[in-house]
């Protein structure tokens, strides 16, 4: 059996091409789509999860509206850089696909019930349905295979404030649960995402793809290029939350690290900062894998394979 995940997500152009680079993976079994805010409202973001499991060729899998705001702070949207509707320059049919009735913490609560030390989730938006899940129902946590999260910044700038990673900025104290619950995490922060620069190259490279998936990435990523060299002089853009999706198929690209992981919750300056205990001062065992390496060229070429599958 191949590897089972609930995504979480706040589609958004990265997690549009994770979602991609997973329909082009048949070792994955998609169990879930779970939608919160983030990169633009919930509500724009279920709309574009469902239009994105079309374009994907995802089959009768549920997805479920999630969170509409963090735990404890004021909601954050991201759409100077994914564009008004959260999909940068991309449009897609609107979809003909039903909303699974539960919330996306309950959906996250059944499915992790019913198959106990089975399901992976992969995390590539702010973590408050997790975070809900967790708080409504503790006992899933040892139930949980792990997670795999595209968060935090541990030598990175923050690309939200000086020192705050987006995912972790929107809903700090839900990134705080999360990490603090016990489960096997695997972190992919901006340190290594942020080397992994998606560029109009690469999209001439989609040779085998069908037309309507590389007419999506171009006119998506066009958007997403022009903010970051706007605003981080970064030609091209960087493809965070595809990098982790890939890892849970190939481990390989990333070079891990075992640090102690706790994310700032009480000072103004630094609200929101992942920090890791490089050397083990707190005497506190280690609670995540972290990324801190990445083979950019091997997980390029990577991206690339799976997208061109999508025929």
């Amino acid at each position: 059996m191949g590897h089972r995940i609930i995504l979480d997500t706040d589609p958004g152009i990265d997690d549009a091409l994770a979602f991609l680079l997973l329909a082009g993976s048949p070792e994955i079994s998609l169990e879930a789509i779970t939608v919160t805010h983030g990169n633009t409202t919930m509500a724009k973001c279920l709309a574009n999860a469902l239009r994105l499991a079309d374009l994907s060729g995802f089959g009768d899998i549920p997805i479920a509206a999630g969170a509409e705001e963090p735990i404890n702070k004021t909601l954050s949207v991201a759409e100077e850089t994914h564009g008004d509707g959260g999909l940068g320059y991309a449009t897609l049919p609107d979809s003909k696909r039903s909303v699974d009735p539960r919330r996306a913490h309950d959906l996250i609560i059944d499915l992790i019930q019913k198959n106990p030390g089975e399901i992976t989730i992969l995390g590539i938006g702010p973590l408050t349905n997790v975070a809900l899940a967790l708080l409504k129902a503790p006992s899933i946590a040892p139930q949980i295979k792990n997670i795999v999260l595209m968060g935090g910044a541990i030598h990175y700038p923050g690309n939200t404030t000086p020192q705050s990673e987006y995912n972790v900025f929107c809903d700090p104290e839900a990134y705080d649960i999360v990490l603090r619950s016990g489960i096997d995490i695997t972190l992919v922060p901006l340190d290594v995402t942020y080397k992994t620069i998606f560029t109009t190259d690469h999209i001439k490279q989609l040779t085998t793809a069908r037309k309507d998936v590389v007419q999506f990435i171009d006119d998506s990523t066009r958007f997403y290029i022009e903010f970051h060299e706007e605003y981080q002089a970064i030609k091209g853009c960087a493809i965070n939350d595809p990098l982790a999706a890939a890892i849970i198929l190939k481990p390989e690209l990333v070079t891990l690290r075992e640090y102690y992981v706790e994310v700032e919750l009480r000072s103004a300056s630094s609200k929101a900062k992942t920090m890791a205990d490089h050397f083990g001062m707190g005497k506190k065992k280690p609670n995540c894998h972290v990324a801190m390496e990445v083979d950019v060229e091997a997980f390029m070429d990577f991206f690339i394979e799976r997208v061109n599958r999508l025929q």
